[in-house]
């Protein structure tokens, strides 16, 4: 019978311990937004950023690209650092499609083959 009651006087010891701690005096009820949302005008700006300086780099090969093959077989679009080129199948230069500070990855040719779509962080 001891026993039972220094059970439950441990118990009532802990929930007394847990109701009266510092961590249960804190408010946490949720706190209302203070964060401003952009009017509709400031939401279309683009990217504030500036280009500061470029970079010509020429390479003959990369890794971790996507690329897709057009409809008729002739030409293939692949992502490199972060802008879409085109280049046919039998090899030659690429054509760089996408440029600028957004990161444009996994292109994809439409179906009949006259666009490109594309991920991007543009905005």
């Amino acid at each position: 019978m001891q026993f039972i009651h220094t059970r439950l006087g441990l118990w009532a010891g802990c929930l007394l311990f847990l109701l009266t701690s510092p961590l249960a005096a804190q408010d946490n009820s949720p706190k209302p937004d203070t964060t401003k949302t952009p009017k509709k005008a400031d939401s279309k700006k683009p990217l504030p950023l500036e280009v500061g300086r470029k970079l010509r780099l020429q390479t003959d090969e990369g890794t971790w690209i996507s690329l897709d093959v057009s409809p008729d077989g002739q030409t293939i679009a692949f992502d490199l650092m972060g802008d879409i080129y085109t280049m046919p199948v039998t090899g030659g230069k690429a054509k760089q499609v996408t440029h600028g500070l957004g990161y444009d990855t996994h292109p994809k040719f439409s179906p009949d083959g006259k666009k490109i779509a594309f991920t991007s962080d543009k905005s």
